[in-house]
This record gives C-alpha cells, structure tokens and sequence, in this order.
C-alpha cells in the first residue's frame, strides 16, 4: 500500500482545524509509515488497516493537533486499542493478557465493591469494547498521550467508584475513600510497588512541571516551612507580615503546587480530577520526598514583594 494513502487517510480524518498545523508537513509520509511499522512491530498484525489505523490516529489527535504530538503518540498503544474498538478478537485476547492483572489488582484491592474478579472483569469490558448509542466503544477515547496501562488503570478505577455511587443512591463519596482503600502502607508489598511503578514517572514529572510554574515567592514560602523547618511566625518576620498573612501565603502556595500537579498529571494521564487524587494516594509515599527534592537550593531572589 503506497505511503501516500495514509496521507489522504489521515488528512480526510484530522478535525479541521488541525489540518493547518500539517499543510507544510512534507515528510508526513515518513512519519505515518514509520508509526505503522512501529505498531506493527509492537503488536503484530491485527485487523485494522493501514489506513483505519491512521485515520484513528488523526481522529484522537483532536483539533489541537500537530506533527509534534503526533511523534508522542504510541504506536503500539493506539494500534491495540483500535483493534479492540473493532472488536478483533486476537486484540481483545492481547488486552486481557496484557492488562487484566491491572483490571484485578484495581477490584481486589478497592475494598468496598462486592465483585469477583470475574465479574469486574466483564462489566470493564462491557464499558470499553461495547458500542452504545451509536456511539464508539470508549477503548476508541484512548489517545495514546500517556501508555495504554496508565489508562486502563485509571478507567478501573473510575468505574469502581461509579459502582460504589450507584450503590449508595448517588450519595456523593469522597474519591480518596474510594480508591485502594484497602491498600497496605508497607513499601514490601510487591502488588503496591506495581502500582507506584507505573505512576512513579508521570507523577514525578507534572509536579516537576508544577514547581516550575510557581513563583519564586511561592518556592521560598515552601523552602521555608518544609526544609528550613520554620513556623508562620518566623516565615511572618522575613517578610515583614503578620502571621495570618505568612499562613494565608504559605497555604496558597501549597495549593499552588497541588492545582499545577493535577493539571499536568490529568494532561499527561488524560484523566479527570477524581483519577487525579487516586493516583495520588497510590504515590503518596513518594510525595514528601519528592517535594523535598525540588525544594533543596537555595532561596531564590524575588523579582516582586507585592502580596
């Protein structure tokens, strides 16, 4: 099949107003058959053709799509869950070899839904490999920004807490209580460890992104309380403010680092703010040292002593 037909494939697939980021893509080509081969490679052969594979692909680019994020995309990842969208049985096959330790591991340590494994299983597979009013089955929504895994796992877990709504008459539940409630603090689990694993990364880059999207005051305010050890009234006579503003600064800060975290991990991950706080309580153990980290230098000089 000529490269050139993935073009008209994937162009005729792109939102429009995506095409203009790739009029002047002139080895777009190169880069859709590489893409093909990679998945290829990755998967083997499925039932997709070359050409469905890249109109999907241009499809979950969105409007915002560029040949930028199109070299982010991964192949195998979004290949598989093509596959799965059209209902290729060896693809189905391979997703459950892949994932269904995910899928298990997310009921059986929920601790408030009364499921088997079994039955877990099946109602995820209904919700993601099911075509319902006329619309894709949602293993079509996967976009290939993140891995698939980290996707099927935050899917789980949503759908648990859908569960766990449902069955308490729409009730609203804290999420935090929802998900992995049951979860040992021991770091020598090793089904824990599999799950931090897989966040460990992801987690560990947005709040890298996030401490640098705060001001220089903000990362003083945090250097001050949490590797300095000062208290609001110390943090208060450095710059010359009352303790209520220190605490009021200090606060706003915290919340500062905990809003770009979320914003970039839910960018990442491409989940919501509920999935958002179950990752993380799975990586809370990494959060404090982490934090740490980024805070150890030395306090940076503020440009501006406006409140």
């Amino acid at each position: 099949m000529p490269e050139s037909s993935l073009r008209a494939a994937f162009v005729a697939a792109l939102h429009e107003e995506a095409r203009v980021a790739f009029e002047d893509c002139f080895d777009l080509d190169e880069r859709l058959g590489e893409m093909v081969a990679h998945a290829h490679d990755a998967m083997g052969q499925l039932s997709p053709s070359k050409d469905d594979y890249v109109a999907h692909v241009a499809h979950v680019l969105g409007p915002k799509g560029t040949p930028e994020a199109l070299d982010q995309m991964r192949a195998g990842d979004l290949y598989l869950a093509c596959a799965c969208a059209q209902g290729d049985d060896r693809a189905l096959l391979l997703f459950d070899a892949e994932f269904g330790r995910d899928i298990d591991l997310a009921i059986a340590r929920s601790g408030n839904v009364n499921l088997s494994k079994d039955e877990f299983r099946q109602l995820l597979r209904n919700k993601l490999f099911v075509t319902r009013e006329s619309k894709p089955p949602k293993i079509a929504d996967y976009a290939g920004r993140g891995d698939l895994r980290s996707w099927v796992r935050v899917t789980a877990l949503r759908m648990i807490v859908d569960i766990v709504r449902q069955r308490n008459a729409g009730k609203e539940i804290p999420v935090e209580s929802d998900m992995l409630g049951a979860m040992p603090a021991e770091t020598d689990d090793p089904e824990l460890e599999y799950i931090q694993r897989v966040y460990k990364t992801e987690f560990k880059d947005a709040l890298q992104k996030a401490f640098a999207a705060l001001t220089p005051r903000e990362r003083n305010l945090l250097r001050h309380q949490v590797i300095h050890g000062l208290n609001i009234d110390q943090v208060g006579a450095i710059y010359h403010v009352h303790r209520t503003t220190a605490f009021r600064w200090i606060e706003k800060a915290r919340k500062a680092l905990l809003r770009e975290t979320r914003s970039a991990l839910m960018s990442r991950l491409n989940v919501g703010s509920g999935d958002f706080m179950s990752i993380m309580r799975v990586v809370q153990g990494d959060l404090d040292v982490s934090v740490r980290r980024l805070l150890i230098s030395d306090i940076e000089d503020e440009p501006s002593r406006s409140n």
